[in-house]
């Protein structure tokens, strides 16, 4: 992620007041001084980080409204739901060695809709997937942060199941909006769309997709959002669009960014599968009958793989080809079925 310096938070802005009346003593500094040096971070929001400098801390703020406009009510929502959610893991005992969410420190609807995290030092799994991927680290590195993540998200998972059973046309709905947005940039054609169509019908027809209990996802399971340090230890953050599914939702996403990966820099799914299995398998170890939730994972897996390739494959810096095999790769793994 990229980082710009822009220089001293003003005392006047009304941030600073929340860094230090709010947000320095839930971290346990004891220190009134305003003096913050700001960086700007890339981001799908306006994302800042506040580095005190007496104490080093540093403070991420994610301002959800527009730069100089009052938040929107659609702005103010999303808020709000971001900070429940990390308030959620932090109940359900995410915090510490090894499973570690990023823990909502302030919010401040009433400038900017702003909320302001604690920071988080590591290593994304993009860098492990992107060095094994690309022949410059060892496969152990990703085989062992395939273990630590496997662990993380059975954890968040099964600490969070509630009765209600899976709503499976959500995820049917979604991968069709994926696939008629394709079309109207016109990536891929109307008998594309149709194939797409008949091969999901399968899989409203497919039984396990519907029998799960749901669970609180992390509902952007992306490699940028999942951080690594020693041994277990997993950091978690955006939790943005964390909501209630099925579980394979989150696992599925990670078995698909795999597989884009070793497409990308080797040309290659066969080469992602030894990596996807280790991670579904190490997943599967948190269940009472290791088998048996191995098998039925693998067996509904495929469908959020395919909605992850599609999802990729509406990026503007894919290249015509390489958008190509993305879109039959999820045609073939929705074939699976």
């Amino acid at each position: 992620m990229s980082r710009e310096y822009l220089g001293a938070l003003s005392r006047e802005d009304p941030v600073c007041a929340i860094l230090t009346g709010q947000v320095l003593p839930k971290l346990g500094v004891q220190s009134t001084s305003p003096r913050f040096r700001v960086y700007r971070l890339g981001g799908s929001n306006a994302v800042f980080e506040y580095e005190h400098r007496d104490s080093g801390r540093r403070i991420i703020g994610k301002f959800y409204g527009s730069s100089g406009q009052e938040p929107s009510t659609k702005a103010i929502i999303r808020m709000w739901r971001e900070f429940r959610a990390l308030d959620r893991m932090e109940r359900i005992g995410l915090q510490g060695y090894p499973h570690h969410v990023a823990r909502a420190l302030a919010a401040a609807p009433d400038h900017g809709g702003a909320i302001f995290l604690e920071h988080l030092d590591g290593e994304t799994l993009g860098t492990a997937l992107d060095g094994v991927s690309k022949g410059q680290m060892p496969g152990p590195v990703l085989y062992e942060r395939l273990t630590a993540l496997a662990y993380f998200l059975a954890t968040m998972h099964n600490r969070t199941v509630r009765d209600e059973l899976v709503e499976f046309e959500d995820d049917v709905k979604y991968l069709k909006k994926l696939a008629d947005g394709l079309r109207e940039h016109r990536h891929i054609t109307e008998g594309r769309v149709r194939e797409f169509e008949h091969l999901t019908e399968r899989w409203e027809s497919f039984a396990p997709m519907w029998q799960d209990r749901q669970v609180c996802l992390h509902g952007d399971a992306t490699p940028a959002n999942f951080l690594f340090t020693q041994g277990l230890w997993v950091g978690g953050i955006d939790f943005e669009r964390s909501h209630y599914g099925d579980r394979v939702f989150d696992v599925g996403r990670i078995a698909g960014e795999i597989q884009h990966h070793f497409m990308l820099h080797q040309g290659s799914r066969s080469a992602a599968e030894p990596y996807i299995g280790h991670f579904l398998w190490e997943y599967a170890c948190h269940f009472p009958d290791r088998a048996l939730a191995f098998e039925h994972i693998c067996k509904r897996v495929p469908f959020q793989v395919a909605t992850t390739l599609l999802r990729i494959a509406r990026n503007p810096w894919i290249t015509a080809d390489y958008r190509v095999q993305l879109v039959v790769s999820a045609r073939d793994a929705l074939a699976s079925r």
